[in-house]
């Protein structure tokens, strides 16, 4: 569990690090990503994914150490002025462009949130 917490809170911080002006200091938005840490928010259907949400909380002591909100438009912005258009794995290329249009066309749900007693990590569409 903690290699998965520690990959994904690497990769939060290496796109927190590249485009730090995603950091949302709007009170509403706050409201948001408390509401749904706590799990309180479900999927709206029929609604457009317009963010791309991380936020990982201390357990212990309550505060967060990362949180980042970016815009589906600017990743695909920043996606389409990358040099290599694909992501290459052992068993997967995955087209960078078309991942985040599919993205783009889903209704807001939580992709990944992993608890343990150190800390909650959650990344959603929004």
């Amino acid at each position: 569990m903690r290699k998965y917490a520690a990959l994904a809170a690497a990769v939060a911080v290496i796109v927190y690090l590249a485009v730090p002006v995603f950091a949302a200091g709007n009170e509403d938005d706050l409201k948001v990503i408390k509401k749904a840490v706590r799990g309180d928010s479900a999927g709206e259907s029929g609604r457009p994914v317009k963010w791309f949400k991380v936020l990982i909380v201390d357990n212990t002591s309550g505060t967060e150490i990362v949180k980042l909100t970016l815009p589906i438009s600017l990743a695909k912005i920043l996606a389409s002025c990358a040099k290599d258009k694909h992501v290459h794995m052992d068993k997967a290329d995955v087209d960078i462009a078309a991942a985040l249009k599919d993205l783009e066309e889903l209704s807001p749900m939580t992709l990944l949130e992993i608890v343990d007693d150190e800390a909650r990590i959650k990344i959603w569409l929004e």
